[in-house]
């Protein structure tokens, strides 16, 4: 099997790459961890990372006439590391690569990935188009820019990087996306789509098993400053089939319509701008929305955000029902004042989670004081970080507690750190206090009451 990759490798690189990249680093690390007892060279650790293209081809054929035909497709061959993916195996699923994966778990979690697609294919004129591949997906036009988590990237399925990316809070009608076409007319969208199994059960009965989409959505208007959009779908799935349509890939029956609409005005003292996805699923009586807000003025920004239940994490629970959140950010540094005031009022039906921070940066320090305090679980956080960046080091530190007001509920974290990247170039030199995240000894566990005080030499390319 190796020789085989081997061989393959070379053949393709003959061919040429489009994009390579390729990095590393070693450590090694000598302290005490006051939590085990462990002391010595304790933090020796070393990791490789690739996304290296063997192949990347394109191709394209436009007719000529009033009306003609366009087709565009591309093809890209890869070698790519996925650090992550042993993790997914706390999901209970089997470790088995997609079918566009040619070669998986490979030398330690390497890949080598084939995907081709057809990325256009329409039937057009000189304003107007049809495409042949399918109906527009779903609208999802209110993001919460306060309420976010980790999100995994993902490749060929595979997660590359389990918190690479960052999701915001959303929700949007359930969609059901049937076989179909898309048809655009002066930027007006309009997509219709149908799937029916007349042999699904021995009666042949036409409507057993269906789906069905209609997709409408205007262009984004802007008349002197104020921006419009608007857009509806119309849905239903049978579900119980061999195929799933919906969104949520569950293959249950829907039955939803929804809509989708956004403004904004800009001028030159201020910028404010709505956002809202709204829909019923019918066949399960469900109303679901959500809606964004913003405002900026100068040197002040207001959010605000509502959804009934939408996505709020990759993990369960993965929703949260009526998560209503509000967030002023005053940044006075506009203003030559050295301020950046955050408060925020997240899940404000639920948790009830207040916090508030301010940052102060003087010259070369940086000072962050926060306060919190979550009225569900009646737990008051504060804290405090500092920096200092010096031409020669960066010197961080922070302290925070987190209490019920109860001596088994408090917890008193602590960090500091020192470093240079310019002693020995190349390297980054480290004295490190971390992991200590119960200093008053409450936890149950004892793994990382106390953390560990390190002193490191990193390289990496």
């Amino acid at each position: 099997m190796k020789r085989t990759i081997a061989i393959l490798l070379v053949a393709i690189m003959a061919v040429g790459s489009a994009f390579a990249a390729f990095s590393g680093s070693a450590q090694i690390g000598v302290g005490a961890n006051f939590d085990n007892g462990n002391y010595g060279f304790i933090d020796n650790s070393n990791s490789v990372g690739v996304n290296f293209e063997l192949a990347n081809m394109a191709g394209e054929a436009v007719g000529e006439g009033d009306i003609r035909a366009s087709i565009k497709g591309s093809l890209v061959l890869e070698v790519f590391t996925a650090d992550d993916y042993e993790k997914s195996a706390t999901d209970k699923k089997p470790l088995t690569a997609p079918n566009d994966v040619i070669v998986g778990d490979w030398g330690d979690n390497m890949f080598i990935g084939l995907g081709a697609s057809v990325d256009e294919a329409k039937i057009e004129g000189s304003n107007w188009y049809i495409s042949l591949l399918g109906v527009p997906g779903g609208p999802d036009f209110a993001k919460s820019a306060i309420d976010t988590y980790d999100k995994a990237v993902k490749k060929y399925d595979i997660v590359t990087d389990e918190d690479g990316a960052t999701g915001n809070a959303s929700w949007s009608v359930p969609y059901v996306k049937a076989p179909g076409v898309e048809f655009g007319v002066a930027d007006y969208v309009v997509g219709a789509g149908f799937w029916a199994d007349a042999q699904s059960n021995p009666d042949f009965d036409l409507f057993n098993q269906y789906a069905a989409t209609a997709y409408f959505m205007t262009p984004s208007y802007d008349l002197n400053g104020l921006t419009l959009q608007a857009g509806a779908v119309y849905s239903l799935s049978s579900g119980d089939s061999d195929k799933s349509f919906s969104d949520k890939n569950d293959n249950k029956a829907y039955n939803s319509i929804g809509a989708s609409a956004k403004v904004g005005f800009t001028n030159d003292a201020f910028a404010v701008s709505a956002a809202t996805d709204i829909g019923y699923d019918i066949e399960n009586e469900e109303f679901g929305a959500d809606v964004a807000a913003n405002f900026t003025y100068d040197f002040l920004t207001v959010d605000a955000y509502y959804g009934t239940n939408p996505t709020t994490s990759e993990k369960a629970p993965k929703k949260t029902e009526n998560l209503l959140s509000a967030q002023v950010i005053t940044d006075l540094n506009a203003m030559d004042m050295p301020i950046k005031v955050t408060a925020s009022a997240k899940d404000l039906i639920n948790a009830q989670d207040f916090d508030l921070s301010v940052e102060f940066k003087v010259g070369a320090f940086t000072l962050t004081p926060s306060v919190g305090y979550v009225i569900n679980t009646e737990k008051f956080n504060a804290g405090l970080k500092g920096q200092y960046d010096h031409e020669y080091f960066t010197a961080k530190a922070s302290v925070s507690v987190e209490t019920g007001f109860d001596k088994p509920s408090t917890k008193l974290k602590a960090s500091a750190s020192v470093e240079n990247t310019t002693i020995i170039p190349g390297s980054t030199i480290k004295l490190e206090w971390k992991d200590a995240e119960d200093l008053l000894n409450n936890s149950a566990d004892h793994e990382k009451n106390f953390g560990k005080l390190i002193a490191s030499i990193k390289v990496e390319f």
